[in-house]
């Protein structure tokens, strides 16, 4: 996120926040967070791996200024991340509902399962990596397998990186459980249909038989990424949900919102974040 520089007639607030802690929390399942875990954390805010965003809004960036990260010791014992800076004037009420968005340079490990060839052999491969923690083998090969009806699939166990980890405990949104690499021809060719073919068939499975852990449901919140490499960088299309419905309205226009960033020239990583409520409900990019 490039910070934004406060207007002659506008200063810029001081903030300060906790933005994690080492103590007990229920929707943690429990587990306590150690300080080998909140470092991670203190080193992504400090080298700017994390996009601070609004949680309840990915869509909306906190505008902040000097951000420095340190852990601390709070009054009770416990250990706790500190973030200070400076915030616009307009963004000091969102301080306090501090989310993250990892930027494209903070990336998950991968570890191939193999190649589903399908019924189209000679096809460009779709790409599909499942977070480890929440998706077992046989759950990721066989959404692989449903998809390999389109093209042959790449099917990946997805790990997090110890950061994002650490940061997973902070909000949900945050951990990445699925990731689908389509190629621009394949997304342009199939457009609104992605919404009502094997590609969709296969996230509605995945999204139908997410385990369960830290005592979390499994209809809990799915972070998607659907990436679509450019000629000048990609398109990463971020969707948030526990709702099947919601992931289908999405891929519906997703094409769309490629070929326009296609068209745009954009260069480098191009985030677009789905938001489902309000009047500009759609693909949104964070600005």
């Amino acid at each position: 996120m490039t910070p934004m520089k406060p207007t002659m007639d506008e200063a810029w607030v001081p903030f300060e926040v906790i933005v994690a802690t080492t103590h007990r929390a229920e929707k943690n399942g429990g587990v306590a967070l150690a300080d080998s875990e909140l470092m991670p954390i203190v080193d992504a805010l400090n080298h700017r791996l994390l996009t601070i965003v609004d949680k309840d809004d990915e869509t909306r960036p906190i505008r902040t200024n000097d951000l420095d990260a340190t852990l601390v010791t709070l009054e009770d014992g416990e250990r706790a991340v500190r973030l200070t800076g400076v915030v616009h004037p307009a963004d000091l009420e969102a301080v306090g509902q501090i989310g993250f968005i990892s930027d494209s340079s903070f990336e998950p490990s991968f570890e191939p399962l193999g190649l589903t060839p399908g019924l189209h052999r000679a096809a460009s491969p779709l790409k599909l990596s499942a977070n480890a923690g929440w998706f077992d083998d046989e759950t990721i090969g066989e959404a692989c397998s449903i998809m390999s009806e389109l093209a042959p699939v790449e099917g990946a166990r997805l790990r997090m990186s110890e950061a994002l980890e650490g940061a997973r405990h902070l909000m949900e949104h945050t951990e990445v459980g699925v990731i689908l690499e389509m190629g621009l021809a394949f997304v342009v060719q199939l457009g609104p249909g992605l919404a009502a073919n094997a590609v969709w068939d296969g996230l509605k499975y995945l999204l139908t038989h997410r385990q369960k852990r830290d005592g979390s449901s499994g209809t809990s919140r799915t972070l998607i990424e659907l990436k679509t490499p450019l000629s000048t960088g990609e398109v990463i299309g971020i969707i948030d949900t526990s709702d099947p419905a919601v992931v289908s309205e999405a891929l519906a226009t997703y094409s769309l919102a490629v070929t326009t960033a296609a068209e745009s020239g954009a260069k480098g990583g191009q985030f677009t974040v789905w938001k489902q409520e309000g009047p500009d409900r759609g693909w949104v990019s964070p600005a």
